[in-house]
């Protein structure tokens, strides 16, 4: 019995001294994590110190480099003196005050590149230099059409340069034929510089054809043949970087001839010309995926015509449009709403307005009116980047306030509204806006609508 007490003592004795030997390994485990962890803080600490101070003294370099340059790395067809015209604003700053997101906004919005990239250069102890990389996109363009349906063909084409002379001048020239006419026109714009140089645009067309016009139920209720010509010169003065202005003359020759279907009907022939003054607002951000732009014009038309109703001596029209567009969440969705109108009072039926005129597509494509104010307001997501293009998907929900008949000066009004949706691609390698294709329903009147549309403004 005693050496069993003796044995438990022992193993006692044996597993106190092996608990405080573990204790103290612990304890000495403990200490070292400590250690390393307070050593480990300070050298995140040091890192941070040496960080912030390597930022400090990189920004208070950026506030001593002076932006005396910005090279363009890449230009084939545009001159170098018209790019640089548009990014002066950036040299003359310090680098820190240098926006190199604004500046590739500017880039942009020229819609001549593709492929943008900015780095910074130091040039001296007190001078910086911006390179930017660009890949030009082709700006001439021929663009071929032709359709046939169980109602006749169209066929035709036309050239254009959107940066003729490397200045972003943009010349068009072409026309089309179809089984009820031809027509032919060209024009020729060059934009406006910031420095008060103002810019301007000619455009003639001509041509035969046949007119036709539909109500609200898309029932024909006119139709006419007629031989025409039309010319226009406008200047425009930009005001400050987003404001511009822009003074109109326009010339009208219509001669009328009653169609077959719709004898004893046909509206009078006219000779008009006509002054136009418009203001308008312009201001854009580029978030990598969409261009998104903020707007607002108004204009107002006074006309003077040779048609003998006295009523209609003096047409007037008066139009208006205001859009926005901003990025939500992501910057591959956007949100953008627009409303517009046009109001006309003694116009010749040749000048009466479509739906494009209320921004929305729900309408006939044939209907035209004197008085229309409408808007849209949506979602536009980018779904998939190609190389030549990004496409997106849209839809939005379309109102509209009209006047019904085209044909006589009365009051009845009508308003629809509707769903429109679709897809867009926005050319990479090409200096053209955009293509779409889309389908509208108008729920009030209950029929679809397709449409497309090349280089569309948005």
């Amino acid at each position: 019995m005693k050496k069993l007490f003796g044995i438990i003592f022992l193993l006692c004795a044996i597993f106190a001294g092996a608990q405080d030997q573990s204790s103290e390994f612990n304890r000495k485990i403990r200490a070292e994590s400590e250690k390393s962890a307070i050593d480990e803080e300070n050298a995140k600490s040091d890192e941070k110190n040496l960080s912030d101070s390597e930022e400090s003294l990189q920004s208070e370099l950026d506030q001593d480099l002076i932006v005396t340059k910005i090279n363009f790395i890449g230009l084939k067809k545009t001159r170098d003196s018209y790019i640089q015209s548009k990014v002066k604003k950036f040299t003359g700053n310090s680098l820190a005050e240098t926006d190199m997101h604004d500046l590739e906004t500017a880039i942009q919005l020229e819609g001549l590149f593709d492929d943008i990239k900015i780095s910074v250069a130091q040039a001296s102890d007190t001078e910086a230099e911006i390179n930017v990389s660009v890949k030009e996109k082709i700006t001439f363009i021929p663009l071929p059409f032709a359709m046939a349906s169980s109602s006749g063909y169209m066929a035709g084409g036309v050239v254009m340069d959107t940066n003729a002379f490397g200045r972003k001048d943009m010349f068009m020239v072409g026309g089309f034929f179809s089984n009820s006419g031809f027509t032919g026109m060209a024009s020729f714009s060059k934009p406006a510089k910031d420095h008060g140089i103002p810019g301007f645009s000619i455009f003639a067309s001509g041509g035969k054809s046949t007119s036709e016009f539909v109500n609200l139920e898309e029932d024909t209720i006119l139709k006419y043949k007629s031989l025409g010509f039309s010319a226009g010169f406008s200047l425009t003065e930009k005001i400050g970087e987003h404001f511009s202005f822009s003074n109109g003359f326009n010339f009208k020759y219509l001669s009328t001839e009653e169609h077959d279907d719709y004898p004893g009907m046909k509206p009078e022939s006219i000779i008009a010309g006509e002054t136009s003054l418009s203001f308008g607002y312009s201001k854009s951000d580029w978030n990598g995926v969409f261009m998104s732009t903020n707007s607002a014009a108004v204009s107002a038309e006074f006309g003077l015509t040779d048609m003998e109703d006295d009523d209609y001596r003096y047409p007037i029209g008066l139009s208006f449009s205001i859009g926005e567009q901003h990025p939500l969440f992501i910057d591959r969705l956007r949100m953008y709403q627009k409303i517009s109108g046009f109001y006309g009072k003694h116009n010749h039926i040749s000048s009466f307005k479509g739906q494009g005129a209320a921004s929305v597509n729900i309408l006939p494509g044939s209907f035209h009116t004197e008085i229309i104010i409408g808007g849209n307001a949506g979602f536009e997501l980018a779904v998939a980047k190609f190389s030549w293009a990004t496409m997106s998907l849209y839809g939005d929900y379309q109102l509209v306030y009209t006047k019904k008949n085209t044909l006589v000066d009365d009051d009845e009004y009508e308003f629809m509204h509707g769903p429109n949706g679709g897809m867009r691609f926005y050319l990479a390698k090409v200096a053209f806006p955009a293509l779409a294709l889309g389908l509208s329903y108008n729920v009030t009147k209950s029929y679809w609508q397709f449409a497309a549309a090349m280089g569309m403004s948005f």
